[in-house]
């Protein structure tokens, strides 16, 4: 059975792109009784087809597939028209796939079904999932709306295709939303885009109500012109020539895997290779390092000289290229002048297009970001990025550590990319000055240290946030807490008791600060200080306060303690302080005990009591002569919660205690844990296996949660 994919894409968000497939699968499916399967490859997660088809929630996903959770048949869900739905991940499990990861999936859909409808969110074709899928593919279907924003974007992904060489002929435009005597017509759309237009769908407000229904506009309405377009463009793109999806994703996976893993041209036939099982994808062996391919780290200097010669001709330089505020718009234009310079040297080694296209991605990122760390920035799988000078990096994803195939040209390669972080925020690193906290422009946290003191060459440590604000729920689904301790912490916030949250690096105490800071009432004031601003708080009435390095001369420095004293003359309701380090936490517990209670700091410890005692330590690092007791009353009297929050062996974040500072008994403060997680077993996956548990004790502070209507009594917590 020959099995073909059918491509739908769009040059950007908001085109009605998942309508259009999902009605164009089920269309078919009926229409012609082939086993037809719609794959969602929302990459971001939190896809639409599963609501639309009213199949929410599915059983599984194709990232699910890929991890080797599931099989794909268990992950499969069966829509009355007889369409196998191959859903997306949910949101807050985004999962960026590989060309092999595509492959994989593709090749196993087509031994059952004769149709694959992929219903992606990749916006170009600077993905080696998007070359994949584009191979695959026996027609592309690029949906456009008729606005010049929407043709431009799509003009741009076609001179994108052909620069690197795809096949143009695949490509057929699909007007959606036609109609409006006002608009772009279809002679202007094919003229502008100088690609055929395979078909038109008209625009209906029946369209929105069929996704609120999820009911398919074609199953429920089949006569309506909406369902009429939808079935003319089916019938146009199956009488497409035909590519066989078997074949074409066996191609791919061979293509993947031929190439060593290479230092010069990090890309997808370099980093990934296909399991035994076909679906789930291994990364580089942790420790191993990578092969260097000569000719291709030569090639890429040669380009990387050509394409500086080349700008100048634009009157254009790498340093204007860095400019933030015109990254897309420049991008496209190195990666113009890129393939232009390939098609002029001789002897080129690439053997096949995804190579070219992993090769040219390479040099844009390394002309207008971040160099090779540009895909794990943009892949929200990946929650830290740590690179070991410039021929080592390593990435987490669900906790664990994995060292990649891609590294930076050499060390001056690496130099550019960090002044490019730091420059932006008004900071420095060299010589005098070696080491550096910073952010991202999307809130991530950057360390950077650099020789002489980081003997192994520049180190770059990346902490980053998810591009989704998490919530309470979210966390309670992650498995980091239950539902009681979710209504505590709420309800601890809401009453204004001060909160501690302790824990080890990488812990997830930032995530966690950040979730509970969004149960503060919005009329009331919020000062944060950090050393590098990444709190992201939602409430209208936020101040935000960042210390400063010292400049070149050595002064000028702003530190946290100076933040927070200031902060008191700033008319705060609370105060929350990114880190407590140092001298610190005493102008923070005064703080506290001052009138400004609810109130939220972190600071690293490996247990509620190891947590005071860091306290207590920190206050004595202010060179204050107070006796340890005044300390420890201090203490005892402005923080009234602590929550711990661990990294566990399998990469899980879970909060381990909640705890309640009691106040004193001669000279040691009274703790009791309220909730605490037990750890039973690790189960065959190296999964940890426990159970979160309230121990039934009634904290001091009963009154002031039995205000915001949380009570304790024999039967345990309840809501009022």
């Amino acid at each position: 059975m020959a099995s073909r994919l059918i491509l739908v894409f769009g040059a950007k968000g908001g085109l009605g792109r998942s309508v259009i497939a999902g009605n164009l699968a089920v269309a078919i499916a009926r229409r012609t009784k082939r086993a037809t399967a719609l794959w969602d490859l929302d990459w971001m997660g939190g896809g639409s087809q599963a609501s639309y088809l009213d199949l929410d929630p599915p059983p599984g996903n194709w990232a699910d597939v890929v991890r080797g959770a599931k099989a794909l048949d268990d992950a499969l869900a069966e829509h009355e028209s007889g369409v196998s739905l191959l859903a997306a991940p949910p949101v807050g499990e985004a999962l960026v796939p590989r060309a092999a990861d595509v492959a994989s999936i593709a090749r196993e859909l087509a031994r059952d079904h004769e149709l694959v409808v992929a219903d992606t969110s990749f916006p170009n074709l600077g993905h080696e999932a998007m070359v994949a899928l584009f191979d695959m593919a026996s027609v592309v279907l690029l949906l456009v709306t008729p606005d010049i924003t929407t043709l431009n974007a799509s003009k741009a992904v076609i001179d994108q295709a052909r620069a690197l060489r795809f096949p143009l002929e695949k490509i057929h435009v699909v007007l959606n939303r036609a109609g409006s005597v006002d608009e772009l017509g279809p002679d202007d759309i094919t003229e502008h885009l100088e690609r055929p237009l395979i078909g038109q769908v008209p625009s209906s407000g029946a369209v929105v109500a069929s996704l609120n229904r999820g009911e398919p506009i074609v199953l429920k309405q089949p006569s309506h012109p909406v369902s009429a377009g939808i079935l003319q463009l089916g019938a146009r793109a199956l009488a497409q020539s035909a590519t066989n999806l078997e074949s074409a994703a066996k191609g791919v996976l061979a293509r993947a895997t031929e190439r060593p893993v290479t230092q010069a041209a990090p890309g997808p036939s370099a980093s990934v290779a296909p399991s035994s099982a076909g679906s789930e994808v291994k990364a580089v062996v942790p420790h191993q390092a990578p092969v260097v391919d000569e000719a291709l780290v030569e090639l890429r200097r040669e380009v990387h000289r050509e394409l500086v010669e080349a700008l100048k001709r634009f009157n254009l330089s790498l340093e204007y290229l860095a400019d933030p505020t015109r990254k897309g718009e420049i991008r496209e234009k190195v990666l113009e002048v890129t393939a232009e310079i390939l098609d002029q040297l001789e002897d080129v080694p690439l053997r096949n297009r995804a190579e070219r296209v992993a090769f040219i991605n390479a040099i844009a990122d390394e002309a207008v970001g971040f160099g090779p760390l540009e895909r794990f920035l943009a892949d929200p799988a990946v929650t830290e990025v740590m690179v070991n000078g410039h021929r080592t990096i390593y990435v987490e994803r669900s906790g664990k550590l994995t060292r990649t195939p891609d590294t930076f040209t050499d060390e001056k390669q690496l130099r550019v990319v960090i002044d490019r972080i730091v420059a932006p925020i008004g900071r420095r690193v060299d010589e005098s000055s070696p080491m550096c906290d910073a952010r991202l422009p999307d809130g991530s946290r950057v360390n950077v240290i650099i020789p002489p003191l980081a003997l192994t060459g520049s180190t770059i440590t990346i902490r980053k946030f998810p591009n989704y604000r998490l919530g309470i729920e979210d966390l309670v689904k992650f498995g980091s807490l239950n539902q009681d301790m979710a209504h505590f912490l709420k309800c601890s916030i809401l009453a204004k008791l001060n909160v501690f949250i302790s824990g080890g690096t990488g812990s997830g105490k930032t995530t966690l600060l950040n979730v509970l800071s969004g149960f503060i009432p919005s009329d009331e004031r919020i000062v944060t200080i950090e050393d590098a601003a990444e709190l992201k708080l939602h409430q209208d009435h936020v101040i935000s306060l960042e210390s400063r390095p010292p400049n070149l001369e050595g002064t000028g420095a702003i530190a946290i303690r100076d933040l927070v004293r200031n902060s008191l003359r700033m008319r705060p309701d609370r105060i929350i302080v990114g880190e407590v380090r140092g001298g610190e936490a005493l102008d923070m517990l005064q703080a506290m005990n001052t009138g400004h209670d609810g109130s939220l700091a972190t600071g690293h410890a490996n247990s509620p009591r190891d947590a005071l005692s860091r306290l207590e330590t920190m206050v004595l690092m202010g060179g204050v002569e107070l006796p340890s007791r005044a300390i420890r009353e201090q203490i005892a009297s402005a923080i009234q919660i602590i929550v711990q929050i661990s990294r566990l062996k399998d990469g899980s974040r879970k909060i381990t205690r909640i705890s309640e500072v009691a106040g004193m008994e001669s000279d040691t403060i009274v703790m009791q844990d309220l909730f605490a997680y037990d750890q039973e077993t690790v189960d065959a996956q190296g999964r940890v296996v426990g159970q979160f548990r309230y121990t039934g004790l009634v904290p001091n502070a009963a009154d002031q949660f039995a205000r915001v209507g949380l009570k304790f009594g024999a039967g345990g917590m309840s809501l009022s």
